[in-house]
């Protein structure tokens, strides 16, 4: 068995919005390489064509690139490497190179001088889908309270 992956970091250039397919939501991300090289003054310059990598999240895994990404994000992209050819407006041949079993990683910048740092608090209230934990001296839930959950009651009541 052998595992072929490639990793690409760059700057996310579409908008995220979700698409439908079938049943199914899909966050779409494209990501772009441009080879650079330095010129005789010492200035980065493009050194070929761009190249374009695509990604796609389906269902849970869109909605959590939705909530940490938008257009714009410095972000690490890793996967398999699918390409696949099709013809462009001008009728010559590209290449799409899709990334298959993507996953993402965001990576943190530092915001630039006098713009302040995004927010990325969690949302407030209980958003946890396990019930609150009682506040210490009261007791467990009346139906049949959570042994894990509460404090004090480690006795070798097993809960299941």
């Amino acid at each position: 068995m052998s595992k072929a992956e490639i990793q690409i970091e760059g700057f996310i250039a579409n908008e995220l919005s979700p698409r439908a397919a079938g049943s199914h939501t899909v966050v779409d991300i494209s990501v772009p390489h441009t080879p650079q090289k330095r010129d005789e003054s010492g200035k980065w310059v493009d050194a070929g064509e761009t190249t374009w990598y695509r990604a796609s999240f389906w269902d849970e895994h869109g909605n959590v690139i939705l909530g940490v990404a938008q257009k714009g994000t410095l972000v690490t992209l890793t996967g398999g490497l699918k390409a696949s050819t099709f013809e462009k407006r001008d009728g010559s041949a590209g290449i799409q190179l899709e990334l298959v079993f993507p996953t993402l990683a965001v990576i943190a910048r530092r915001p630039p001088r006098g713009q302040a740092a995004p927010n990325y608090a969690p949302a407030t209230g209980n958003d946890e889908p396990w019930p609150a934990t009682p506040a210490a001296g009261t007791a467990p839930a009346a139906s049949g309270g959570d042994v894990w959950n509460s404090p004090g009651s480690f006795n070798d009541e097993t809960p299941f």
